[in-house]
């Protein structure tokens, strides 16, 4: 029996860094926006969606070059 463990904890840290992504768009679109009426509201979370998965896709490619062997 061979105990190969391909995987190892990168789906931990890429969930972890996900949410880290998550929140950091989240403080940065805040602080670039700073809503005080609704349409700044809607600008913030139109912006935060935009900043996540821009950074979604940056952290996804380097899981994929790390996971790479």
């Amino acid at each position: 029996m061979s105990n190969t463990n391909e995987g190892g904890c990168l789906p931990i840290v890429g969930f972890i860094l996900y949410a880290v992504v998550i929140i950091g768009s989240g403080i940065l679109s805040w602080n670039w926006i700073e809503p005080k009426s609704f349409v700044g509201a809607i600008g913030f979370m139109i912006l935060w969606g935009i900043l996540s998965y821009i950074g979604y896709l940056i952290l996804i490619g380097i899981i994929t070059l790390l996971s790479e062997k």
